[in-house]
């Protein structure tokens, strides 16, 4: 598996510009942000999604781009420039999509497998990278790929230890999914408009909103004809950074 990649917004824009020249007439000023705000799981902003999403967005106004994602219930902030913005809407179309089926793809790694089996250890890894831990989610990575050769290079490290001890601890806990599911950060688009994003999955049987927040966005359960579309909703969406230090979370229930 190909070590992931992480990087900071301003990073993340200047490569775009390499790739796509049209960019360079986007002004530059790319403003701090409180978290890794533009992260949205693994995308990579020269993705082929990414680079789709900007195509169609080539000739649409910024005015447009707000509104949308004001529908959405994306916050943006006054300091964000065009280009930033640009970049939240980009993911959070490709974030808020339809999920493809569920399951490992083919060829894939032992992490890539136990990650769709057990979606916990996604979150956690998830939040090693969403916390800067870099080397730490990386580390846990290659330990399922490659216990030995992690440990040789690791193992004597007490930090790696630990993440190695919770890698065990996980690995060795029973796999446990259902059809319900608690979830919490989706933005505020209104009950209609997220329960149908539910049922871009699969068939929904019950649907409840708990909490709203302008900023933490909004709590509930859901509940799906089928478990396996509950799987396919957790492998998607949990763990996926949607800025402002906001992380979707889907958790199974009993």
């Amino acid at each position: 598996m190909s070590t992931p990649h992480v990087q900071k917004p301003m990073a993340r824009t200047l490569l775009l510009l390499a790739v796509v020249p049209a960019l360079a007439l986007q002004p530059l000023r790319v403003a701090p942000r409180r978290a890794a705000a533009l992260r949205v799981g693994n995308i990579d902003p020269t993705s082929p999604e990414m680079m789709a999403e900007f195509e169609k967005l080539k000739d649409v106004s910024m005015a447009d781009i707000n509104a949308e994602l004001e529908t959405m219930g994306i916050p943006t902030t006054p300091d964000m420039d065009d280009m930033s913005v640009k970049l939240r809407l980009m993911e959070a179309r490709i974030i808020m999509g339809a999920p493809d089926a569920a399951g490992p793809p083919a060829g894939a790694s032992a992490y890539e497998v136990l990650i769709y089996e057990k979606p916990e250890i996604k979150t956690y890894v998830d939040g090693l990278y969403n916390k800067g831990d870099i080397n730490g989610a990386n580390a846990f990575m290659e330990y399922v790929n490659d216990k030995p050769g992690a440990e040789m290079r690791y193992g004597k490290e007490d930090v790696y230890k630990a993440i190695f001890a919770v890698a065990e601890e996980m690995m060795a806990a029973p796999s446990f999914t259902s059809a319900k599911l608690s979830f919490a950060g989706f933005p505020m688009m209104g009950e209609d408009a997220l329960r149908g994003q539910m049922e871009s999955v699969g068939a929904v049987v019950t649907f409840s909103i708990d909490e709203e927040d302008p900023v933490l966005g909004c709590k509930g359960k859901v509940e799906f004809e089928e478990e396996a579309s509950a799987v396919t909703a957790v492998d998607k969406w949990d763990g996926a950074d949607m800025g402002n230090e906001v992380t979707l979370t889907l958790k199974y229930l009993a």
